[in-house]
């Protein structure tokens, strides 16, 4: 998916946020930085982040993935 000339994303590469401040400045400061935090670029690439109510959890998959190293 490209950005159309009406309405292009935001690229992240020049979005700097100090990476000293706490966690909830810097979610904050990055939602403004890019409006939708969900859909923006980097570069030529678009990024969508899409979750799945079905999948299972972060922690689930990685547990798994140590339990067969």
């Amino acid at each position: 998916m490209k950005p159309t000339p009406y309405c292009p994303l935001p690229d992240i590469r020049s979005t700097r946020i100090d990476p000293t401040l706490p966690v909830d400045e810097r979610l904050r400061l990055f939602a403004a930085a890019v409006g939708d935090p969900y859909r923006f670029r980097v570069g030529e690439t678009t990024v969508q982040v899409l979750f799945d109510d079905g999948a299972p959890s972060l922690q689930a998959c990685l547990t798994g993935l140590c339990s067969r190293l």
